[in-house]
């Protein structure tokens, strides 16, 4: 029996359990707490101690981000030194670009000199006052040597920093790195002997520099760097990308109809199966995975006894991250292309259909089951999930107000947009059949009152876990998945019954034939209504 967990303490009259954890003590400088907690939002104890084990894993995976950002390897600093002195040459040339030319300098001089004049007859500078006039006068000389004043404190600095390099002094380059750790977030203790290197990588690039701006002084602009830290660094720009900021920019772009559109469930699918991979590499880190870790992943996975097809789709997940992250950095994230491209994924073999789908009778048993149910979600969920072969998570969305009637018939909305959303992402009506209204379901609707009709915490997955531990389980593998089995049997069920094109709109499936764009007015309502009429009942 699992041992209750120390983090649950009780709050309130109402005892609602709240999560309370201390954050790691290498980690509340950034985290800005020493502490952290949240409500479970209720008092029951099981559905508590599953909210906290999935809370405790997303804390974990996020000091796991956290820390990614806190080190450094030797290839970072080699990458952030050559970016370094890739961006200050171009900013060289343009600073170059923008300096006035010699005749340009002394007619500015020319001027400044007459305004001098100028003050003295208006008595701005007095004849008396010799100190400002010096400092009036000192802008002079500035204007006319300031090119000449810049090539003499380059060739200065760069003998002092050269002096640096031979006695592993970083005074001189500390800046430098305290600007490029706050740019991309990154804490380094000054005193700590990564920062001292990532010091060091920048002084060779500060010098790199300095020697090829000395050289464009004297007129050559070809000059190209000799120090190996440099020459031999990787050829692409610094990144310490993680997982989660990828998978969030992704999301983000689907929000605004960037790209391929994805709903919300599968992206939470797709940060589960990448935090998998990220705790078993113990790396947040996007730039850092390569095809042979890929490989060993999908080796263990095999050896842990995951079948092919979950492999396939775990190793499948990752390249696709992997291919948004490349995408996201204009291709210069990985300095070829995405690693995973040429990955080999397990072969899986085709199942059978029936294997997946409920047999009439497995239907007719859970159906007359949900009959004795008083939760909502057990009581008529299987009961939509089995006339309209619909995803559970769409009808998990149903408020009471989506339900309407159309003359002598009824339907009820699956939305989109404000929260809600569709696999396909397109809203549809869908006729009640007349086995669920004989149920009662109308009378459940009307007595409800307002908001979502299902609002228990968990109850999707409350439900799964109630068809599987008292139907499924004494069946022999493989099992049809317990909402989604009902979607198949829909489907033969309505052959011969309904036409593919109301089979295909009810259903929700994907369809991309230029009729599709138009249309879907209430006028297509009453026979689509008669087309669900058709559909037998699966309790006599």
């Amino acid at each position: 029996m699992r041992e209750p967990s120390p983090y649950l303490k009780p709050r309130g009259k109402a005892g609602t359990l709240w999560l309370r954890m201390r954050v790691p003590s290498d980690l509340v400088a950034i985290v800005g707490k020493k502490e952290r907690s949240c409500s479970t939002g209720t008092s029951d104890r099981r559905q508590a101690e599953l909210f906290a084990r999935k809370t405790l894993a997303e804390w974990d995976r996020e000091y796991l981000a956290l820390r990614s950002r806190q080190s450094l390897t030797v290839e970072d600093m080699k990458a952030a030194a050559a970016q370094y002195y890739r961006e200050e040459l171009d900013r060289d040339l343009i600073d170059r670009s923008s300096v006035p030319s010699a005749s340009m300098r002394a007619e500015a001089a020319w001027k400044a000199k007459h305004e001098i004049q100028q003050r003295k007859r208006a008595g701005e500078i007095k004849a008396d006052d010799p100190i400002a006039e010096l400092i009036a006068e000192l802008d002079y000389p500035a204007l006319l040597d300031h090119q000449a004043f810049e090539r003499m404190s380059r060739r200065i600095r760069l003998q002092e920093l050269e002096k640096h390099l031979a006695d592993n002094e970083h005074a001189l380059i500390s800046h430098a790195a305290d600007a490029f750790l706050a740019r991309h977030s990154i804490v380094l203790d000054p005193e700590s002997k990564e920062y001292r290197q990532l010091c060091h990588h920048l002084l060779h690039a500060e010098i790199e520099l300095l020697k090829r701006q000395v050289e464009r002084d004297s007129g050559n602009f070809s000059g190209s760097p000799t120090d190996p830290i440099i020459a031999k660094a990787p050829d692409k720009s610094f990144s310490i990308l993680t997982f989660d900021d990828v998978i969030d920019a992704q999301e983000q772009r689907s929000k605004r109809g960037m790209g391929t559109r994805k709903s919300p469930a599968t992206f939470r699918k797709y940060r589960t199966i990448i935090g998998q991979f990220v705790t078993w590499r113990d790396s947040n880190r996007v730039d850092t995975v390569t095809k042979a870790e890929a490989d060993r992943w999908c080796e263990d996975l095999l050896e842990d006894d995951q079948s092919p097809k979950t492999v396939r789709d775990k190793l499948g997940c990752l390249r696709a991250v992997l291919g948004w992250a490349q995408r996201q950095s204009d291709g210069k994230l990985f300095r070829e292309r995405n690693p995973l491209d040429t990955l080999e994924l397990p072969a899986i073999e085709e199942r059978d259909s029936s294997e997946i789908t409920y047999t009439l009778d497995k239907a007719r048993e859970i159906l007359i089951a949900a009959r004795t149910q008083e939760e909502p979600h057990n009581r008529w969920l299987p009961w939509l999930l089995a006339y309209s072969g619909a995803r559970v998570g769409e009808l998990m969305q149903l408020t009471g107000e989506d339900v309407f009637q159309v003359g002598d018939d009824w339907f009820y909305r699956i939305r989109v947009g404000k929260g809600r959303s569709t696999k396909t992402h397109k809203a549809r009506r869908v006729p009640i059949h007349p086995a669920i209204i004989d149920e009662g379901f109308l009378s459940f609707v009307q007595s409800h009152k307002g908001g979502r009709l299902f609002t228990a915490t968990r109850a999707e997955q409350n439900l799964r876990d109630w068809i599987r531990e008292e139907f499924l389980a004494k069946m022999p593998e493989p099992r049809p998945a317990p909402c989604h089995g009902f979607r198949h049997l829909f489907e033969d069920l309505r052959r011969f019954c309904l036409d593919q094109e109301a089979a295909n709109y009810i259903t929700g499936r994907a369809n991309k034939r230029s009729e599709d764009l138009y249309g879907k007015s209430d006028a297509m309502l009453p026979k689509l209504a008669e087309q669900m009429r058709r559909f037998p009942r699966i309790v006599p």
